[in-house]
């Protein structure tokens, strides 16, 4: 073997050792893994991928060379096994996923979630600041006729959200109500996670447009001085949803990541990787968006104090909060 491959093989020795490692731990399931080494699992291989076709192109022709691009060829195909081994949770170990499996996916890629948020919660804030210094720009955002039922609402003091229909605050109508609800919310999370096909692009815009329909309806309520009504209306559930498709946001802002910027991996790989991340995400968001349909059909239209939704809404956050952190105390298979 030359000088150089020798250089090679000496620089590049001790993530292979890893990579080995990590790979003969996790052969009976990535639940020996923590989450931080699951995605140094993920970049080794990565890593190892382009060693292994530089050895090819460089190092083949010798025979040390070649055996180096065995041994290479067999340990990126034993990772590849692995990282490639993310189907859908089965039925027996559906429970696992929801406990565990899906809070661990959702800590692997907060920062994708994060910029979600940033990009639904930055146009909020603008449109709120918008509409609350200068109302007249608040068709800018949202349409005449649902600034007017805020404003009637508003003229009521109206503690149910429905616009005071007696019918909607009673059960007799709520599962209808959730029923519609869930079918709206998933629309815009799937809109956020299949356009990041569109390199993010389209995910951004689904993003940008609730968030600003959100901050300038929330600043609609201040200007009529209901802040607290509107709160009371939106917190309950929304504290569920808003995440939701925060994460829904996160797990196509993955896939146009993989379009983009897919690393040293072929693109198609690095899709193939991505949409099994931002499955795992998706199934944990349906469940969500039930909740949160659940909680706006049944409780939301309730004549329940304001501060006593506010404060329920609260609860549920924390609630949240523990359950995203939640991990398991045994070994349990979690992908």
């Amino acid at each position: 073997m030359s000088r150089t491959a020798e250089q090679f093989v000496m620089a590049r020795r001790s993530a292979w050792e890893r990579l080995d490692d990590l790979v003969k731990r996790g052969q009976n399931g990535l639940s020996a893994l923590s989450d931080e080494e699951i995605q140094e699992l993920g970049a080794l291989y990565r890593r190892t991928s382009a060693d292994l076709a530089r050895a090819q192109t460089r190092y083949a022709t010798t025979t040390a060379g070649r055996e180096l691009v065995r041994s290479l060829n067999d340990l990126v195909l034993r990772a590849h096994a692995q990282v490639y081994s993310a189907p859908a949770p089965e039925v027996s170990n559906a429970w696992d996923f929801v406990l565990y499996g899906f809070p661990a996916t959702f800590r692997r890629q907060w920062r994708a979630i994060l910029l979600a948020a940033v990009f639904l919660f930055g146009p909020a804030f603008i449109a709120y600041a918008t509409v609350v210094f200068d109302g007249e720009q608040t068709h800018l955002f949202v349409p005449d006729h649902v600034v007017k039922e805020v404003q009637n609402r508003a003229k009521k003091k109206l503690t149910t959200g429905w616009g005071g229909n007696t019918n909607f605050g009673g059960l007799v109508e709520s599962p209808e109500i959730s029923s519609y609800i869930m079918v709206n919310n998933i629309k815009v999370t799937l809109n956020s996670v299949a356009l990041g096909v569109t390199a993010g692009i389209g995910t951004f815009l689904v993003l940008m447009f609730n968030g600003l329909l959100l901050g300038a309806l929330a600043g609609v309520a201040t200007n009529e001085n209901v802040d607290l009504l509107f709160w009371a209306v939106i917190l309950p559930h929304g504290i569920l949803e808003l995440t939701a498709i925060c994460i829904a946001g996160g797990a196509g802002l993955l896939l146009a990541r993989a379009i983009y910027a897919p690393g040293d991996l072929p693109r198609r790989d690095a899709l193939k990787i991505a949409g099994g991340e931002a499955a795992r995400l998706m199934m944990g968001v349906a469940i969500m968006l039930v909740i949160a349909g659940l909680i706006e059909g049944f409780i939301t239209p309730q004549p329940i104090p304001p501060l006593l939704k506010i404060t329920f809404a609260l609860m549920t956050g924390v609630v949240m909060v523990l359950y995203l952190a939640n991990k398991p105390r045994s070994a349990i298979k979690i992908r």
